[in-house]
């Protein structure tokens, strides 16, 4: 007995011993790590105060995001700042910069789901760790953190540490601080923000990508009516309250934003998810991101539409130009809205979803004929813009003048399934439900936003190769490259069906539907789209995709009764011929060269002119490009030269050969050596045995005959062999 209470007691003594080192050891660590750390009264007080993070546009010059906006906490409604202390620090008026409470439920909660995830950061620690902190995960930076938070605590007032709290966090969107951005989202003062709206702002702080409200509304809403039952259950608002806040509706108001704040947005979405950390890492951890946007593109289009185009002034236009060879997004213009949303890609889809892939499968070439005719194919029955039908028309003319039905024949033959892989490779997204031959006009379930219809064009003048678009360039940490733009390109399609539909559009820039690009001096090939409003004269969107070998630009004009002078042939591609000026003012870009698997033929007008192609032996003939891999062939004109004459007794000399429409013949009879033309024929039929009759020959007579064959398209003679016979008495 007196030897277990011995050895309790030293195993007492000693984990006593130990605890005490352990303590003092972290004490003296503790003491080491945050000696000389102290407040900075200055960086505290100034909202955004160590925003660490630079953005740079094209010129060298700060992508600032929107101009931050301060209020005061009183201010704001007591409901407001309920909706952040719930969520974030429920006990923010108990603690004093650190709740134990709240850390010891973090470690056993992350100690039983072995994810240490679960943080325990009150809201004075937060404001520490976002203006005098960086956001890098050690112990030593945690320990900064206690410290920093405890004398914050003591310098300041609770309503005071709320205050700056609330004006420096980053709500999304290039908003930072509360009354930035109620402004920026609901277009009034934080101090007017209904309950309902305040959750919401609060169910985005904690991870503004994920909790984007204009993106994902849905995920957000359903954050919000988290925070709104915290709020509850902590008895900071009534049952009451809390019923008509969860079915209040979402009603952002974000038509003052302009495309600088969308763009702000988009490339800390980019950069945090190349690096993969979140905002506030980034925007606190001394990063500058490099990126090939132009602001000056922007205000250009603003100035060209206010001094040139009354008519679209209040509609919703927007335009983006990408860099083909790069893959950066250079300039954007229009509302995040009008940027974002899927729309009927009406006739712009034509080249990528039915020409190039069936070019691709060497179904046509730029000369292949489609007869243009009242079509109905299972129910559906497509017209043309005109309302008129054209007979057979080329593939260049159908894709020049934008023809509806030879496009809906092509993709019948296609096959729907098999435009669609192609079309994917592009990054072109479709619905369950996109099955039908709808889709050749740009019938989709959902649509396509105006980046993937530029980004999918620019793989026409990348030879075939798609790359993904992007907005940064190059982010150094600590003035040190950690990430370049280097996107992996996906061989979308060969280098020829690239060219050839390049080819085809610039005829439509000089006389299709784009012709009023017609007069650049240099080279641009073109599309335009238009979808008209249903049962109406009116249409809802206006399209124009131009591009060059350097540059790709889509302006789109959407509304729900747009004039039906408001198409793809006008404004919008009046619109890309200013931002094409401008773009080359200085310097030209270069001519499209014709790659090695791309060759011109010449092909017979006779043939052509009857829905055939085969190559010439003239100069005189059409000259087109053609695949290699689609060549057409040699037509096989030399005439057939074998003739048979058959004698009977009791007959007349019977001449038997073949016959063609292209060529004319003439029957000749030798007789002790004058020759005679007893008969001339010229055939309709493509090809026929012919059998003729010599009835003028005389009986006991020797004869010899032969047909030359005259070929029509260039008069060249041929002579078959000759036959000599005696005739029977």
């Amino acid at each position: 007995m007196k030897t277990v209470k011995k050895i309790s007691k030293i195993v007492f003594i000693s984990f006593f011993i130990i605890s005490a080192i352990t303590i003092l050891s972290f004490v003296s660590y503790y003491h080491l790590v945050t000696h000389g750390v102290s407040l900075n009264k200055e960086k505290l007080e100034s909202s955004k105060s160590n925003l660490s993070l630079e953005i740079y546009d094209k010129n060298g010059s700060i992508i600032s995001p929107n101009k931050n906006q301060y209020i005061k906490i009183n201010k704001l409604n007591k409901k407001t700042t309920a909706a952040f202390i719930s969520t974030e620090d429920k006990r923010f008026y108990n603690h004093k910069g650190i709740d134990y409470i709240r850390i010891g439920g973090a470690l056993l909660s992350n100690i039983k789901s072995k994810n240490f995830s679960e943080g325990a950061s009150t809201i004075s620690q937060q404001l520490i760790k976002n203006t005098m902190l960086t956001n890098e995960k050690t112990i030593n930076r945690k320990l900064k953190e206690f410290k920093l938070a405890r004398s914050l605590e003591k310098e300041y007032s609770k309503n005071d540490i709320l205050e700056m709290y609330l004006n420096n966090i980053y709500f999304g969107n290039g908003t930072y601080g509360i009354e930035t951005a109620a402004n920026y989202y609901f277009n009034k003062s934080a101090a007017d923000l209904t309950i309902a709206e305040s959750a919401l702002l609060a169910a985005t702080i904690n991870a503004p990508t994920i909790y984007n409200i204009q993106k994902h509304t849905d995920k957000v809403i359903e954050r919000r009516n988290l925070i709104l039952e915290l709020m509850k259950n902590q008895n900071k608002i009534s049952s009451e309250e809390y019923t008509a806040a969860i079915t209040e509706p979402v009603n952002l108001d974000i038509t003052k934003q302009t495309s600088n704040n969308y763009v702000y947005n988009e490339i800390i979405s980019e950069a945090c998810n190349h690096l993969n950390i979140n905002e506030n890492e980034l925007k606190y951890g001394n990063y500058k991101i490099y990126t090939g946007y132009n602001p000056d593109i922007k205000d250009f289009i603003s100035n060209t539409i206010e001094s040139n185009y009354e008519e679209i002034k209040n509609k919703n236009t927007a335009a983006i130009i990408l860099n083909n060879k790069t893959g950066l997004i250079e300039g954007l213009y229009g509302t995040s809205q009008t940027i974002e949303s899927k729309k009927q890609p009406g006739s712009t889809i034509k080249p990528l979803l039915v020409y190039a892939p069936a070019i691709e499968k060497n179904i046509i070439s730029p000369a292949t004929k489609i007869n243009d005719e009242k079509i109905n194919i299972s129910g559906y029955s497509p017209e043309n813009a005109d309302g008129k039908y054209h007979g057979f028309v080329s593939v260049r003319e159908s894709i020049k003048n934008s023809y509806n039905i030879p496009a809906v024949k092509l993709l019948n033959e296609l096959g729907v399934n098999e435009a669609k892989e192609f079309a994917k490779k592009l990054n072109i997204e479709f619905h369950n439900n996109d099955n039908n031959l709808a889709l050749a006009l740009g019938g989709f379930t959902e649509g396509l936003t105006l980046n993937q219809i530029a980004s999918a064009y620019s793989a026409f003048a990348n030879s075939g190769n798609f790359k993904p678009t992007a907005y940064i360039q190059k982010i150094t940490k600590d003035n040190k490259t950690i990430y370049e733009n280097n996107p992996k390109t996906i061989k979308a399609m060969s280098d020829s069906t690239a060219y050839l539909i390049t080819d085809m559009l610039i005829d439509t820039a000089k006389s299709g539907t784009a012709k009023k690009l017609a007069d650049l001096n240099f080279q641009v090939a073109a599309k335009t789209g238009t979808v008209g409003k249903q049962n109406s004269t009116k249409n809802t969107d206006a399209f124009s995709v131009a591009y060059t070998t350097n540059h790709t630009v889509i302006t789109y004009i959407g509304g729900d009764n747009l004039n039906k002078n408001i198409n793809g042939s006008t404004y919008p591609t009046m619109l890309n011929k200013s931002i094409l000026q401008m773009l080359y003012k200085s310097q030209k870009p270069e001519d499209f060269k014709k790659p090695s698997s791309v060759e011109t033929k010449t092909i017979t007008k006779s043939d052509y002119q009857n829905n055939e192609i085969y190559l010439s032996d003239s100069d005189d003939g059409i000259n087109e490009i053609f695949s290699k891999q689609n060549l057409p062939k040699q037509k096989n004109t030399k005439p057939n030269l074998n003739l048979e004459v058959f004698n009977f007794e009791n007959r007349k000399p019977i001449l038997s050969f073949f016959t063609s429409n292209n060529f004319t013949y003439n029957i000749k009879r030798i007789q002790e050596n004058k020759e005679e033309t007893i008969s001339s024929l010229s055939p309709t039929d493509e090809l026929k045995i012919t059998k003729f009759e010599d009835i003028s020959a005389k009986n006991n007579e020797i004869y010899e005959y032969f047909v030359e064959i005259c070929e029509k398209s260039t008069n060249k003679i041929y002579q078959t062999n000759k036959i000599k016979l005696k005739t029977f008495n």
